[in-house]
């Protein structure tokens, strides 16, 4: 599958030559959008009208070559037009368990969106969304999710229990697999229970191009980086090993379609 970017690591590499470059106010609104912000929380924040934001939103994209603002936001972050601050300023929240709700489910949120937004720029990776596991495991609940727009994606639920069908039980099973997803017209999802010292903390699931076959390779990969995801989220949200674990797993990923 083709890597088309976001916070790879070579973090800041240059824009692409021939692109027209961001004004100062679009740039801005796409740092905010890297930070989690909403639209309107970001007009709230600038003094703008909504419209106003959403004008910078659709113009930055159409310079980046984005089709959705997760996708703009990845390429700006890639090429070096803003920080690394949706993960950076989420590094220095206190460590906790990713079993501890408020930990994974609050402060991790954008963190984990904008790390959705590097996996879904690959080819076939329709969509991503990571669930949290709360109440001893028991209760998932949606805590990040992204879309690459270039076709469908699924709509996840925002809480499932444990042992549901699909997601619910890749997490009571502990083991990867390639799922339905929960709309029978939608495409199949790749899922990963995340677990960090034995314990479940959460759930990835990836929505890939339903032509494209899945090797027992793949299971593996996604299963190991979900697990990695889930240690340095425990750990303190490390913003540098962040993007070399999507760096990695987004080469592994791509050398999977010479095997």
């Amino acid at each position: 599958m083709a890597d088309s970017n976001p916070e790879s690591i070579t973090p800041h590499r240059p824009p692409m030559t021939g692109a027209r470059p961001l004004s100062s106010r679009e740039t801005e609104v796409l740092g905010y959008l890297a930070e989690g912000l909403s639209g309107a929380a970001i007009a709230e924040q600038l003094v703008l009208s909504p419209e106003t934001v959403r004008t910078h939103v659709r113009n930055a994209m159409q310079k980046l070559g984005a089709s959705t603002r997760s996708q703009a936001v990845a390429l700006a972050l890639e090429s070096g037009l803003i920080g690394d601050s949706a993960l950076e300023g989420q590094a220095q929240a206190p460590a906790a368990s990713p079993l501890n709700p408020q930990p994974v489910g609050l402060q991790a949120g954008p963190i984990l969106t904008a790390l959705l937004a590097g996996v879904v720029s690959l080819a076939d990776v329709e969509s991503g969304a990571i669930y949290s596991a709360e109440d001893g495991g028991m209760l998932l609940r949606l805590t990040a999710h992204a879309t690459s727009g270039r076709g469908p994606s699924f709509s996840p639920p925002s809480e499932l229990t444990l042992g549901d069908a699909g997601i619910g039980r890749v997490a009571l099973e502990r083991r990867a697999r390639l799922i339905s997803s929960s709309n029978s017209a939608g495409p199949p999802l790749l899922a990963s229970p995340m677990a960090f010292e034995g314990k479940l903390t959460g759930v990835m699931a990836l929505s890939v191009r339903p032509s494209r076959p899945t090797s027992r390779r793949e299971l593996l990969l996604i299963e190991a980086f979900a697990n990695r995801i889930a240690e340095i989220i425990a750990s303190g949200s490390d913003s540098a090993a962040l993007r070399l674990a999507l760096q990695r797993f987004k080469a592994s990923w791509t050398e999977t379609l010479d095997v």
